[in-house]
């Protein structure tokens, strides 16, 4: 039961942080929306900042668990990427309202995502790593494709910035109505992000 809150609480804050902005909503606005009473959301969360980190560490990992379903590193490193992108696109499509937020995650302040305000550079670092070790999949697949030649010799946060980050700019236009992707447009577009990351011989 209490469980249950604490879920229905975080998808409500999710809604209205994709439909409002991290500023748009009260704490009242957000009671109402998940069905409580305003004082049960701090049985859970201490404050505001505590709801929101605990629902972006709550997304990071729903993410994780769909982007490598079925993950398999013995398969040739373009089918594992393939195979993760196709994971995503899928995932965006399930979950429209994450990919309308995620504007919204990749503005705020890191202490504000991965620790509380105040907190020194070190230790928010070290929280980052650990909330974001999910994604060590990813990770392998790009430490593999440099290491045999195949991936560019680049960061791993450049190689997501070329491959990762435009699917997901187009999952959002996708859903607004701007752009329309098929099964064929998708495969062109996911092809296009390995070309963008990896080396042409």
């Amino acid at each position: 039961m209490a469980e249950d809150k604490r879920r229905s609480i975080l998808h409500a804050t999710l809604c209205l942080l994709a439909s409002r902005g991290l500023h748009g909503f009260s704490m009242k606005q957000l009671a109402e929306k998940a069905g409580v009473a305003a004082g049960t959301i701090y049985l859970y969360f201490e404050d505001k900042d505590d709801l929101i980190r605990q629902l972006h560490e709550d997304i990071i990992r729903e993410v994780a668990r769909r982007i490598f379903f079925n993950y398999d590193p013995s398969i040739p490193l373009y089918d594992q990427y393939r195979r993760m992108m196709e994971n995503l696109w899928s995932f965006h499509k399930d979950c429209p309202e994450i990919m309308l937020s995620k504007a919204q995650f990749d503005t705020m302040p890191p202490d504000l995502l991965f620790g509380h305000r105040g907190k020194d550079p070190d230790t928010l670092n070290e929280q980052r790593e650990t909330v974001l070790a999910v994604f060590q999949p990813m990770a392998d697949l790009y430490e593999a494709g440099r290491a045999s030649g195949v991936i560019k010799p680049l960061p791993d946060e450049l190689l997501s910035a070329l491959c990762i980050d435009p699917l997901c700019a187009l999952a959002r236009e996708h859903h607004l109505g701007m752009t329309k992707l098929g099964d064929k447009e998708l495969a062109a577009v996911i092809a296009a992000g390995w070309d963008a990351i990896s080396i042409h011989h």
